[in-house]
């Protein structure tokens, strides 16, 4: 018997569903082990920046930051396709993000007087 003839199409097996869900199920699970990292830095900042002279670990923490960035832009630009279906992981993603660069700003950068208040309200709400 011929092997094509043998075994049913992909979308009459379901097979498609199954792939899109297994896709789904594993890009949410990467964003969970990225999302948690990225809240792990706040303990590590405590620890290693609060002190008055952060000496090498100021520099080790902007390449951490930098890093998680970097990989929430990634997820972020397949989070926000018109296709994408969890539009609450999208806003969880794109929050990150902003926190993120909110950090950034707020260790490495020069901010305006507003910039610093803003980060202070959303910190402390």
């Amino acid at each position: 018997m011929n092997a094509a003839v043998a075994e049913p199409p992909l979308m009459e097996a379901g097979l498609l569903g199954n792939f899109e869900a297994r896709m789904l199920r594993s890009f949410r699970a990467g964003i969970e082990d990225w999302d948690e990292v990225c809240s792990a830095l706040g303990a590590w900042e405590a620890q290693h920046l609060a002190g008055d002279e952060p000496g090498p670990a100021k520099e080790q923490h902007r390449r951490y930051v930098t890093e998680l960035l970097q990989w929430g832009r990634f997820v972020q630009r397949a989070t926000q396709h018109p296709d994408f279906p969890d539009k609450r992981l999208a806003a969880r993603v794109a929050a990150r993000v902003r926190h993120l660069q909110d950090k950034l700003a707020l260790w490495h950068g020069e901010m305006t007087p507003e910039q610093e208040e803003r980060i202070l309200q959303a910190a402390f709400e």
